[in-house]
């Protein structure tokens, strides 16, 4: 999104500039072409500044770092697999917090730690009815553009299995139902409409 203000404020700073140089060959105002180029300067800095390849962040800033760091400096103590299991534990609540931010327009998550499962139960409307009708005739599934969205899905799962390691599902169904599609390290193991 910064990028994009970026490369808008850019030009637009160009095309201030070119005012600027049109307004004093004219020897008429200064002010709107000056006012449009500080304008678009300002934003197109604060934009790229803001860009993600400029971290702001220090390494001891991120939880991940902090706890390598103590795991290190405590090893061979007893409780360095503890650390560790908070550590994932931390990571797994943060994984599923996002998960629920990005996917809150089609559900809600949630997360079971002992079957190290993420399940997307689906709330949006559209895609529940979508889902109640492949239930009764799973032939339609192509025209409901069903492999988009389980491919889609699958590189969610990937994400997972990048994030937090192997052996992590992630399944979507509806309430009180069985999951129409399971998700395992990035593959699909159980769809229901094929």
């Amino acid at each position: 999104m910064f990028l994009g203000f970026a490369i808008l404020g850019g030009l637009v700073s160009l095309i201030a500039i070119f005012s600027l140089i049109t307004a004093f060959h004219q020897r008429s105002s200064k002010v709107g072409a000056s006012a449009l180029l500080i304008i678009a300067l300002l934003l197109t800095g604060w934009s790229v500044w803001k860009l993600p390849y400029w971290s702001h962040q220090k390494a001891a800033d991120n939880p991940t770092t902090e706890s390598t760091k103590k795991i290190s400096s405590n090893s061979g103590q007893a409780f360095d697999s503890q650390t560790s299991q908070t550590t994932r534990a931390d990571n797994e609540k943060s994984v599923n917090k996002q998960l629920g931010k990005s996917l809150q327009k089609i559900g809600t998550m949630s997360f079971d730690a002992k079957t190290k499962t993420y399940t997307l139960t689906v709330t949006n409307k559209d895609l529940q009815s979508t889902i109640r009708g492949l239930t009764k005739h799973p032939e339609q599934a192509k025209q409901a553009k069903w492999p988009r969205f389980v491919n889609s899905f699958s590189k969610t799962s990937a994400s997972l299995k990048k994030a937090l390691g192997t052996g992590y599902t992630f399944q979507i169904g509806l309430k009180n139902q069985k999951p129409v599609l399971i998700y395992k390290d990035g593959y699909v193991t159980h769809n229901k409409f094929e």
